[in-house]
């Protein structure tokens, strides 16, 4: 008598009993129909069928790698069920089928995959597509439904609510909830980062206060997200832009003072400079487009290098070092400035200094005062 393996699935985890009663009907059907044996059952909870890394179908690979040679069948209600990606669960079947002598059957469909018959290849790949497509409308459903959710109707989708808020209310009518313990917390981080406190002190401060939310980043997460000023982050869908959108829940903290702090956050980008006595003008010099000319030597078609200042973007300037450093040379020389202009400007520099440094004098002395009062009321 030959011998079948079944493998059931749940869609979901709240899904009732009844799908796998009802797979495990069908296969039992066919397995009377067809006076075959069933080995063993392996059924998988919740899981995506996106992806063969599931548990128990782990589990029913290493059964099959064991005791191939006494399984004659894998049982599946419908190739659905088996796998959604077409390219993946074609592969898989071939494989079981070439590797270990054994056919996938779906038995709700009719179908017992053969890789050498071309109408049951034909007619399991076309299965698999359909509930790939299917697939792929549900996302982009999904997907449509999140973003009117968020960038149209401005509520803020997600399972757990942000620290500083409460969830309250059911489906539609479910919005965030001003938590005002936990909102203390998030304007104080707003209102010390602002006054340059160090992020290490703000979280100090932060958990002793009860900010319990785990994570080296979880305080720069915090100051961050737009949620906190009465914004969502979305994104884009189709030909709908992404980007941060009003939201109908009530903000923590103001719209202007989170724009602050996104700002501050933003580190300033610096450019790499690599200093070359041969072309120093490197990193200085512009280009029509904007961009700075970067410098490296060619090779022309004697053999020799030659040094030129080049645009990152084709087709844009490039300059011959030798000739940009002349023409800079003859720029230098008709700088060139009369005695009396000279004057002037050592005289105005002078003065300026002298300035600069009685100004100086009395901030200094103004600070020591500061330092010395301060100190006396710590003391």
């Amino acid at each position: 008598m030959k011998r079948a393996i079944r493998y059931l699935r749940f869609s979901q985890l709240g899904q009732s009993n009844g799908s796998i009663e009802r797979q495990e009907l069908y296969t039992d059907q066919w397995l009377k129909f067809n006076n075959v044996e069933l080995a063993d059952t392996f059924i998988d909870r919740g899981r995506s069928a996106k992806t063969f890394d599931r548990p128990d179908f782990i589990k029913l690979q290493n059964f099959i790698s064991k005791h191939f040679r006494t399984v004659d069948y894998l049982l599946v209600d419908q190739m659905d069920r088996f796998s959604r990606d077409a390219g993946e669960a074609m592969s898989m079947v071939k494989m079981l089928q070439r590797k270990y002598n054994i056919q996938v059957v779906s038995v709700t469909e009719g179908i017992t995959f053969d890789y050498d018959t071309p109408g049951s290849f034909f007619r399991a790949g076309l299965q698999l597509l359909l509930a790939e497509e299917d697939n792929i409308n549900r996302s982009i459903k999904i997907r449509g439904g999140l973003y009117t959710a968020r960038a149209k109707e401005g509520r803020y989708i997600g399972i757990k609510p942000p620290y500083g808020y409460i969830k309250q209310g059911e489906g539609k009518e479910r919005k965030l909830i001003i938590e005002e313990t936990e909102a203390k917390v998030v304007k104080f981080m707003y209102d010390a980062y602002l006054h340059d406190t160090p992020l290490y002190k703000i979280k100090e401060h932060a958990y002793k206060v009860g900010f319990r939310t785990k994570g080296n980043t979880a305080v720069e997460r915090v100051l961050s997200n737009p949620v906190y000023a009465g914004m969502l982050q979305v994104q884009g869908f189709k030909e709908y832009p992404g980007g941060i959108f009003p939201a109908i829940h009530e903000a923590i903290i103001d719209k202007a003072t989170w724009q602050m702090v996104q700002n501050k956050m933003k580190k300033p980008e610096k450019i790499r400079v690599i200093l070359d006595e041969n072309l120093p003008l490197r990193g200085i010099l512009k280009c029509h487009c904007g961009n700075l000319l970067t410098g490296a030597p060619s090779r022309g078609k004697s053999g020799k290098y030659f040094n030129y200042y080049k645009c990152k973007v084709s087709k844009h300037n490039n300059i011959s070092a030798i000739k940009a450093h002349r023409q800079l040379s003859e720029m230098w020389e008709l700088m060139s400035l009369p005695e009396c202009t000279l004057s002037e400007i050592k005289q105005s520099s002078s003065a300026a200094i002298e300035e600069n440094l009685k100004s100086n004098k009395l901030i200094t002395e103004q600070k020591k005062l500061l330092l010395e009062e301060t100190q006396e009321k710590m003391f």
